[in-house]
Formats: C-alpha cells, structure tokens, sequence
C-alpha cells in the first residue's frame, strides 16, 4: 500500500512539470516556396496535354558469328578472320552514319579427354594436355538507316556464317519528332484548360508554366520526384537492343572478292519489315485562373 501512495502522490508533479515545458517554436525555413511552387502564389489552372504517333523503328541491329579452330590461338583466329574479312570489306563500303560495323573475339582451348571410372569422357584440363584453340568472330551491325538492313543483311548471309542472329528494332526519336509532339501536347493542354474552365463558369488568364516533363500536373505539386525521365517521348512498344560493344578488333581486310559477294547477296532476296512504335509526349501547362 506504501508503494501505490508514493507512486500517486508523483503523478501532479509531473503534469505541472509538462505545463511548465516552453512551446516548441516551428522550424523555420528561408525557401519561401518550399510548401508550394512560385506559381501557385495565386488562382492557377494546371493542365495536362497529350500527344501521341506511330513511327516505323529507325534502328536495326544483328550480329554474324564465324568459327575457326587451330593448334594455336593465333591460328584459329585467323581462320575466324579469313571467313568474315571479304564481309567487313563490303560493309565498310557503306556510309559510317548509316552502317556501323564492330567486332570482338573469343577465343577457348579445348584438351585431350580420358575416360574416367564410369567410362565417361572427361577432359584433362591441364596446360600441357591443349589439343587446341576454338576462336569466335562476332561481327556486330547496327543499320542506322532502315533502307540499307536488307541488303546489308543478304550481304551477311551470303557468306555463310555460323551463325546469324534475329534483327532486333529500335526507335530512337529524333528532336524534330519529339518538338512536334511536344507542341501538340501544348495544344491539347490548352483545349482541356479552355474546356475546364469554361464549365466551371472561370476565364482563363496567361501562362504561368510550361512544364514538359509534365510533373507541374501531378499530385506532388512540388515535382521532386526525378526518379523517372518523364522528359523524353515514351515508346509504348518495346524491343531488346544488342549494343554493340566498344571494344574492337583491329582487321586488316581485302575487298578483292567484294564484287562476287555483293553479286551472290543480290540473288539472297528477302523481307525485313520494321515495326511500328507508339510515342507518347506530354506537357503541363499552368494558367492564371479569373
């Protein structure tokens, strides 16, 4: 009993002990607009226009393997080479800006086996047990103008590889695609505002903002979400790109067998249809409100 007494003859000492305390004063901040944008200093009107086309992929890319074996690295590399040079002579014939063309290197020994236990082969991975080397070509393409991936393509097949992978397409918008879509986002910004504020018996004022990122629009009124690049057009549909890498091998080639190859390449028709990509833009607009 002793106990619970002390225990609630301290409770009002620190209630009056709370009511003493100071009132904390708010932090305060010297960016005047850090709870709300310069541009929501009076009635404002944000708006979001849209835009969006079809546009045929301006991109094409395939990579051509070639295989070569020898006692020696050196040598299956060369044989990789001897299959590929009279190619990367014809390719190298096209404009840089329309075909760019690089190549890399493989190269693996293989080893004598023995049979283990089990009668199985097994490879006797030791220095002094290489029978020899393998060594991979890979030959890089990326067409830049769609008009040339056929025939650079039959080009590629008309050698004979190892192996040809699928074309895979990309678009890449240019700046005169992206200007136009963003002022027909801009158009359509300021036909939803007209219509808004007409049916909400308001008048539209000037610009306060013209925002084509479009983040002006949203819920966070402040923008700072900059994980995603909402500045640049957004490709509905999308397709795997190889890249070709920027590590390559210097090949000394010899177009003396060019002609042949072009000649046996034009007989090698076929249809290469690049898909279409939807682009959507959009940009905010912010009007003064009447």
């Amino acid at each position: 009993m002793r106990r619970l007494w002390i225990g609630l003859c301290a409770l009002p000492l620190l209630a009056v002990g709370a009511e003493a305390a100071p009132p904390v004063k708010p932090v305060e901040t010297s960016d005047r607009f850090d709870a709300a944008p310069w541009w929501m200093e009076r009635a404002v009107l944000p708006q979001t226009g849209y835009a969006e086309t079809e546009v045929e992929a301006n991109r094409a890319t395939f990579a051509a393997r070639f295989k070569g074996t020898g006692k020696t690295a050196s040598e299956a590399q060369r044989q990789a080479v001897a299959q590929a040079e009279t190619l990367i002579a014809a390719l190298r014939q096209r404009p840089a800006e329309a075909v760019r063309v690089t190549t890399d290197f493989a190269v693996q020994a293989f080893y004598d086996q023995y049979r283990d236990g089990d009668g199985d082969k097994v490879d006797n991975v030791r220095g002094d047990k290489i029978r020899g080397y393998d060594a991979t070509l890979t030959l890089r393409v990326e067409v830049r103008d769609i008009a040339l991936l056929e025939p650079v393509y039959a080009l590629v097949l008309a050698v004979a590889p190892t192996q040809v992978d699928r074309v895979a397409f990309a678009l890449q918008p240019d700046n005169a695609l992206r200007e136009r879509l963003r002022n027909e986002a801009a158009f359509d910004a300021a036909a939803r505002a007209q219509g808004a504020a007409e049916a909400t018996g308001s008048t539209l004022g000037g610009i306060r903002l013209i925002d084509p990122s479009g983040r002006a629009c949203r819920a966070d009124l402040l923008g700072r979400d900059t994980l995603e690049d909402d500045d640049a057009p957004r490709l509905q549909t999308s397709m795997n790109m190889k890249r070709a890498t920027a590590d390559t091998a210097e090949v000394v080639v010899s177009g003396s067998r060019a002609p042949t190859l072009e000649a046996r390449a034009a007989e090698n028709a076929f249809i290469q249809t690049p898909p279409l990509y939807r682009v959507q833009v959009q940009t905010c607009v912010v009007y003064d409100l009447k």
